[in-house]
């Protein structure tokens, strides 16, 4: 008996079928990579038929969260399917055992907004439309990462469908090996997540702030940041923002109790030294604290954003700094910044650098510990080019490409989540580095005929 598609299945000429095919990132040709259908999977049982009937009829399927792949990768899928988990999206809190178990296409506005509800939160991600299972099967970066650690982390048991059709669930006892793998090893090699039980953490308070300084101390500050950030209380993690407009922003979140909040002023000292533009800090609640950087409206957040509203023309990559830049690294960040191409209109933001401080509770667990190889990371680098007109596009993608080249004497590696397909012939090592073999033969064994199958994937040998 043949297997039928079920949940919300979209096909070519019903209604939302554009809306659902195209992803976050603009720049890519949604109308020649279309598939022949999309499936919004409302049940664990959903995504178990959809894998069958792609076996069964043998053609290609990708699995999506958020859509946030920054290179389609989830999205463009020619004649095949799109298994799209975002409507598995409830969440449950066992408040005995501190356990939460997520649906795998949560986005984080919505996540955070249930869990802050009973005073608990995961490691999040600082967009609020991510979804959570690409950002935790990639480690999972954000703004309590430093004292939360990476969002995989806190992952207790993962429900997966495997390449041949089955629900498993995935945890220290049951299938340890696709445990560890799922882990940090990138969205939608090992399986389709469905869900993920976490142990969760009390949050009551956050401070929050926004620095600004201007471009001529652009060297000071970034040493400043660099020698602060990732060794500053673990309560307090930090991002640094250097924009081709020339200006210069420090952001970040301090998560403590109450009575430990009186403590930011004295743990942000260090990067006040530098005389700044601006100086905002704020304490609240941490609900309140989380849609502030979310960039919504905190009086009626959830719903001041369309969550597929978001499509930019960008391009997009990281890197992993295990070193101090040296004052030669931090001059050619400058100079890449203020020598950006002429744009023939303006861009939707301006192109960028941006430092995120690691260190903390990130770099606890040994790399072997889960997929996540960069455990000593000081701060992770992403490199963005922002464009709109059409003759804009190349000349902003060699740009950030040769920027990261340029750097890569002080910052290699790349962050997966961060997908990148101009990474060059080692790709995989650059994403899993000393990982990659034990991360191939967890692939062998769950599956072996490839059938999670896309650019960048892991391979089977």
């Amino acid at each position: 008996m043949s297997t039928k598609l079920t949940g919300r299945v979209i096909y070519a000429n019903d209604p939302g079928w554009n809306d659902s095919r195209h992803g976050f990132a603009a720049r890519f040709d949604y109308n020649d990579q279309q598939p022949q259908a999309i499936v919004f999977a409302q049940h664990a049982e959903d995504a178990v038929n959809a894998v069958r009937w792609a076996r069964e009829n043998k053609v290609p399927i990708r699995v999506r969260s958020g859509r946030h792949s920054y290179e389609g990768y989830s999205s463009l899928v020619k004649g095949g399917v799109i298994l799209d988990v975002s409507e598995l999206a409830g969440v449950s809190f066992d408040a005995e055992t501190g356990h939460a178990v997520v649906g795998a296409g949560i986005d984080m506005l919505l996540l955070t907004e249930k869990l802050f509800d009973v005073g608990v939160t995961i490691p999040l991600a600082t967009g609020p439309t991510v979804g959570l299972g690409g950002l935790c099967q990639g480690g999972g970066v954000g703004i309590t990462t430093r004292l939360l650690g990476l969002t995989c982390d806190s992952v207790v048991d993962i429900e997966v469908v495997t390449a041949e059709g089955h629900l498993v669930h995935a945890n220290e006892r049951e299938h340890p090996d696709l445990y560890w793998a799922i882990r940090g090893g990138g969205g939608g090699n090992f399986g389709v997540v469905t869900a993920f039980k976490f142990k969760t953490h009390p949050i009551s308070t956050v401070g929050i702030f926004n620095i600004t300084y201007q471009w001529d101390d652009f060297v000071a500050i970034v040493d400043a940041w660099q020698k602060w950030a990732p060794f500053a209380d673990w309560g307090l993690t930090s991002l640094i923002s250097l924009h081709t407009d020339r200006t210069i922003t420090i952001q970040g979140q301090y998560t403590a109790s109450p009575q430990d909040m009186p403590k930011l002023g004295e743990l942000l000292a260090p990067v006040l030294a530098i005389p700044p533009l601006s100086v905002q800090t704020m304490v609240v609640p941490a609900l309140i604290g989380a849609r502030i950087t979310f960039g919504v409206d905190p009086a009626n957040p959830t719903w001041a954003i369309l969550q597929h509203d978001d499509m930019q023309l960008f391009k997009s990559t990281s890197a992993v700094a295990t070193e101090l830049f040296p004052m030669e690294a931090i001059q050619r960040i400058k100079d890449g910044l203020e020598n950006v191409p002429p744009l023939s209109a303006p861009p939707s933001q301006p192109s960028m650098v941006q430092l995120l401080g690691g260190g903390g509770m990130a770099s606890v667990p040994k790399w072997s510990d889960t997929a996540v190889f960069y455990r000593n990371a000081l701060f992770i680098v992403q490199y963005d080019g922002y464009w709109t007109a059409p003759q804009d596009q190349q000349p902003t993608i060699d740009w950030v490409v040769n920027l990261r080249h340029s750097m890569l004497p002080f910052a290699s590696g790349a962050y997966v989540n961060y997908v990148d397909s101009q990474l060059g012939p080692d790709w995989l090592e650059q994403y899993y580095g000393a990982n990659l073999p034990r991360l191939k033969e967890i692939k062998k064994k769950y599956d072996p005929e490839n059938f999670f199958s896309f650019p960048q994937s892991i391979p089977l040998g």
